[in-house]
């Protein structure tokens, strides 16, 4: 047996639903598997996650977990001195976001396998050149493989280390609970209409949900400009942040069709899925965003953004639209164009969301693959 050691920052929904596969699948390839945490929480996320959905093992650290501006540090000295015990063969590094991220590398032997997980891509970084873009290359040189969700994060990897481009990737895109997604948002779509009717959305309106945290890489300030004087729907919030006063003034001020919500837990969100026509995502920049994989799991169309960086994955010509984020005279009028569309069209785009679902981010099929492909990278 090998055994795979996983590093990453927090607990989160959307992990539980990976890690609790890879526990099930990854012994049937021969590997072991452990994730080490940082922290249980992060000051900006409200999850709720219980305890007995941890059906893995792992080990949450103690730290010193110091906050700049928006970016959330962790320094774990336990965690790095449990990677010296060297009773592992194999260790992901699940990016490069903190000090533990970055010392990580320096703890684990030569003699073990070094894999570098990275979600970001050009489009969501700020730093492209002096001291953080050489603190990046020096660490994705010490490692011997890449994990990405895709060609954008290839294009991130060796635009920073050109020398990875003979080095192996395994292909992991972010996964999400599909029993949560499409099997509970399907039996609550039955009552549809009375979801609709308790949300407010007249049977003649268009019901536009975009979950994400207000804050201005999101890119919803000018996305709501952009709809202004436009009728025949009703967009959702859903989530809060630092742009909340300004949004709200926007939408007080032009009478904007707009509920903000705050945020909600994900057996809310679910709901809201279920009674929409229509997911929004207009980022100015954004990894490998989870909302628009949910979106396209509930069967919804989608609307995104053209800088997400799985863009390529879960849209498609038949399933929805893309723009360039900020630019409002072409997010008006596509929007107008969506809003000329019949609603029933709009429910047949979103079973070619789920198709794209199937083929891209079915979890079980996925894990699968990644531990084919670990068994290959390894091998030697």
């Amino acid at each position: 047996m090998k055994k795979l050691l996983y590093i990453t920052n927090i607990p989160a929904p959307y992990r539980q639903k990976r890690f609790n596969l890879m526990q099930e699948i990854l012994p049937e390839y021969g590997i072991e598997f452990e994730v080490l945490y940082m922290a249980k929480i992060e000051p900006n996320r409200k999850w709720v996650i219980p305890e007995d959905s941890y059906r893995y093992i792992y080990q949450i650290f103690k730290g010193i977990h110091p906050v700049f501006g928006g970016f959330f540090a962790h320094f774990n000295p336990g965690l790095l001195l449990r990677l010296l015990r060297n009773d592992y063969d194999i260790a992901v590094i699940g990016g490069m976001a903190s000090p533990t991220h970055w010392l990580a590398p320096l703890f684990i032997s030569n003699k073990k396998f070094k894999i570098m997980s990275v979600e970001s891509n050009l489009f969501s970084v700020k730093r492209k050149k002096g001291f953080g873009a050489w603190v990046k290359s020096f660490l994705l040189n010490t490692a011997n493989a890449y994990q990405v969700t895709g060609q954008p994060q290839i294009d991130y990897i060796q635009y920073f280390q050109p020398s990875a481009a003979v080095k192996p990737y395994i292909h992991l895109p972010n996964l999400i609970d599909d029993n949560i997604f499409t099997k509970q948002v399907d039996i609550l779509r039955t009552n549809k209409q009375a979801l609709r009717i308790e949300f407010g959305v007249q049977s003649d309106e268009q019901m536009w949900v975009l979950p994400a945290r207000l804050i201005e890489i999101k890119g919803i300030v000018p996305f709501i400009k952009a709809l202004n004087g436009l009728t025949g729907f009703k967009l959702f919030l859903l989530g809060d942040g630092e742009q909340k006063i300004e949004i709200l003034k926007l939408i007080e001020i032009n009478e904007l069709p707009i509920t903000l919500t705050g945020f909600i837990q994900q057996t809310e969100l679910i709901r809201y899925y279920a009674a929409a026509d229509l997911f929004v995502l207009p980022s100015f920049k954004d990894s490998s965003p989870l909302t628009p994989i949910e979106a396209c799991a509930a069967g919804l169309p989608i609307f995104v953004s053209q800088n997400i960086g799985n863009i390529n994955e879960v849209l498609g010509s038949e399933n929805g639209w893309k723009f360039e984020p900020g630019n409002e005279v072409v997010i008006r009028q596509l929007a107008q164009d969506i809003l000329g569309i019949d609603r029933n069209q709009l429910q047949e785009m979103g079973l070619a969301s789920r198709i794209r679902y199937q083929k891209y981010f079915e979890a079980e099929k996925c894990i699968k693959n990644y531990a084919h492909q670990i068994l290959e990278v390894t091998k030697a």
